[in-house]
């Protein structure tokens, strides 16, 4: 049985005191590069400092990890930049909602898994729960990604074809990658056009549901379930839109959703204030609450370990996503001691500079764990003597029953809504 974790605070400033989980440590500082401080957790002893890059300060940055004056002076600019951002969401909106630009429909369902700030809300954990739901309840069902990052220069990449991933990690994308690898008997498929790749999952797979991975903003594509991902910090007050904030558009279009998953809350009153937050915007609001549980550990033979064996031994963390510190914590509240943490910009591509400095890190620890996204990244040749886990999660859903049976009853009997359009 997993074993449920959830983050506490951390604070962090860019003068004076750092504390991590309550210990006290050396300040963080802009230099040459922002420096982050590791501890060892069973001796609070500091462990050697490890440098960000620019972009990894900057996406700090702007997701509020360091709030304090003097960076909301600097960041003032950007604030401004934000209120060109929302004129130009609010404009892209108006064009389709009448009609000047049209939305494509697809022949058969479409759900959406998306959220309205940048990353690290579970998107990619709920689109492979909700498409592992909808095949086991004997919808044929393939998911369509972005594919960020991704070198396939395709308008349609088949990532996988539901048997056996067909692509690499480099050319789909990780998170397609990801999640090609880990679902069987539905297909991937990775493109900026979405319309395209709908079409061609219906006339190659006969698919008859569709799940976007990151979808709510692809409003070129009509979709019949919009599952909206909310977290306290997404929709918090103090966050603002792009490019001075994680925002992607103004939380008034939260209306916009038909059901909402809220994560990553800390506490119940998190919850709540959320849960308020979004009723005062759309009344009917469907609510519901997720949580991210860890499963086990694996390797990239496939070989899992049962979450107790990370009790007492020493870690090095490291990883590229949107919410380091949620990984780091998960794993000290499993019971590992995080000697050090390496923290990479999201969807980060390993160097051999990287893998040197994963080395050089892991000489007083017993193993080495990583995300899953990123475990798909790593060429474990460039650390022959270091032994490397990923963290395996899925998504549970308070009142699961609940969420389900609402889901399959809102994709009822799905079948093509058209025979006849034409293959591409």
């Amino acid at each position: 049985m997993g074993k449920l974790f959830r983050p506490r605070p951390l604070s962090v400033g860019i003068h004076g005191a750092v504390v991590l989980v309550g210990v006290p440590l050396v300040g963080a500082h802009l230099g040459n590069g922002i420096h982050w401080v590791t501890v060892d957790r069973a001796t609070t002893r500091v462990a050697p400092t490890k440098k960000m890059n620019l972009r990894t300060l900057s996406e700090r940055i702007i997701y509020g990890k360091y709030d304090n004056r003097q960076v909301k002076i600097l960041l003032y600019p950007l604030s401004l930049l934000s209120l060109l951002y929302r004129g130009v969401v609010r404009i892209r909106y108006w064009l389709y909602r009448t009609g000047v630009f049209d939305s494509k429909e697809l022949p058969c369902m479409v759900i959406s898994v998306g959220n309205i700030s940048l990353g690290g809300s579970g998107k990619t954990p709920t689109t492979y729960y909700i498409a592992q739901l909808l095949r086991e309840n004997n919808f044929h069902v393939a998911i369509l990604s972005r594919g960020y990052k991704g070198r396939g220069g395709s308008t349609v990449n088949i990532v996988s074809d539901g048997n056996r991933p067909l692509m690499s990690p480099r050319d789909s994308g990780d998170e397609p990658y990801m999640l090609a690898r880990k679902l069987s008997g539905v297909p991937v498929l990775a493109s900026k056009d979405r319309y395209r790749l709908g079409r061609y999952a219906v006339d190659r797979f006969r698919c008859n549901v569709l799940v976007l991975d990151d979808g709510f903003q692809h409003i070129r594509l009509k979709r019949d379930l919009d599952i909206l991902l909310v977290d306290f910090g997404g929709i918090s007050a103090d966050n603002y839109l792009l490019p001075r904030g994680t925002l992607r558009e103004p939380v008034e279009n939260l209306k916009r959703a038909d059901v909402f998953l809220v994560t990553r809350t800390r506490n119940l009153e998190e919850y709540r204030e959320i849960s308020r937050k979004i009723s005062g915007i759309k009344e009917d609001a469907k609510i519901f609450c997720g949580h991210f549980q860890a499963r086990h550990l694996i390797n990239q033979s496939g070989e899992t370990k049962e979450l107790d064996y990370l009790r007492g031994k020493r870690v090095l963390a490291f990883s590229g996503i949107a919410n380091p510190e949620y990984f780091t914590m998960s794993l000290k509240d499993l019971g590992a001691t995080v000697v050090a943490e390496l923290i990479f910009p999201d969807h980060h591509w390993y160097s051999s500079k990287d893998y040197q400095r994963i080395g050089e890190s892991a000489t007083r620890v017993n193993f080495a764990v990583t995300t899953e996204k990123d475990m798909v990244k790593i060429d474990s040749s460039c650390l022959d003597n270091l032994e490397i886990f990923a963290l395996s999660i899925e998504l549970r859903v308070d009142r699961e029953e609940e969420f389900k049976e609402f889901l399959l009853a809102r994709v009822g009997k799905a079948d093509l809504k058209g025979q006849d359009h034409k293959t591409l």
